[in-house]
């Protein structure tokens, strides 16, 4: 049976609207619900603009105040318990796709839900890079150790640099946006992370033969005669698990990040034209 969800005060919200574009609105309060402190942008939820059901509510970069303290909220949760969550592919589990945070992190208040602790002496704003940091730890995981290209050198692609860093790597960034040039390799690497749309062929051009390439966004077509010829490993990696949170959290107070543009939930279009023209390499709404 299914339990039917009661609200209470409607709070705002930034909501897509019929044609799928935000709008600040009203939504049911949930019943049992947490105040929102900040929630940070996504490229995936810009990827959603213009294209997700109407009444929609995004962002899963969210931070939370509790009785107890401030959490970071986990965006899905595996049951832990089924085949591919005990072979590690948490992300594919049946109960994954199921929401966790409702409305959405641009919201004044979201349904009470699982989270993990935020340090003291992390702002708000930093905070919300827990959820994003656990994505990255859980791909890192799969990357040899050596030198590694990252593909895209965005707000994502300098959390995997600070990340394989920090392991001992040597870590070289490449950007299409001149403006985010890092190091480009003076050679060949031992594996490449594609953290931008289309970045595979990049990838496999820079990556040594019998190399790794970790494919974190859209690759489009990796052409497979070139895998086979060069006997390169493909792995994927989405989403982060309950632990890669926990671990990111401790984590986060250790790596020196870029500060976000910290920006109130009612100038939400500011904040996304900003990222979407790159002026901005990552953006946190406050409601």
């Amino acid at each position: 049976m299914t339990r039917r969800r009661t609200y209470d005060t409607p709070v705002r919200a930034v909501v897509l609207d019929a044609y799928g574009q935000p709008q600040l609105a009203d939504v049911p309060g949930p019943e049992r619900s947490l105040e929102v402190l900040a929630c940070g942008l996504c490229g995936s939820d810009v990827e959603k603009i213009g294209s997700a059901p109407a009444g929609t509510v995004l962002g899963h970069e969210v931070v939370v105040r509790t009785a107890s303290g401030r959490e970071a909220l986990i965006h899905h949760l595996p049951c832990g318990a089924c085949a591919r969550c005990r072979a590690g592919h948490e992300s594919t589990c049946e109960r994954f796709r199921e929401p966790t945070i409702v409305p959405g992190g641009f919201a004044e208040r979201v349904l009470a839900t699982a989270g993990v602790a935020v340090p003291d002496g992390v702002d708000d704003a930093r905070a919300t890079m827990v959820e994003p940091l656990a994505c990255v730890l859980r791909g890192a995981a799969q990357v040899p150790r050596g030198r590694v290209l990252v593909v895209g050198n965005g707000f994502v692609g300098r959390l995997f640099a600070a990340v394989l860093e920090r392991r001992g790597d040597e870590v070289f960034a490449i950007d299409a946006d001149p403006r985010r040039a890092g190091r480009a390799p003076d050679g060949p690497v031992d594996a490449a992370v594609v953290c931008a749309a289309g970045g595979g062929d990049t990838a496999l051009a820079a990556v040594e033969p019998g190399g790794t390439v970790l494919v974190f966004a859209d690759a489009a077509t990796l052409p497979a005669d070139l895998l086979y010829r060069r006997e390169l490993t493909v792995v994927g990696s989405r989403s982060a698990t309950p632990e890669a949170m926990r671990d990111a959290a401790s984590l986060l107070p250790e790596l020196d990040l870029p500060e976000p543009l910290v920006l109130p939930l009612d100038r939400f279009a500011e904040g996304l034209d900003l990222f979407r023209r790159r002026e901005a390499l990552k953006v946190v709404f406050r409601p």
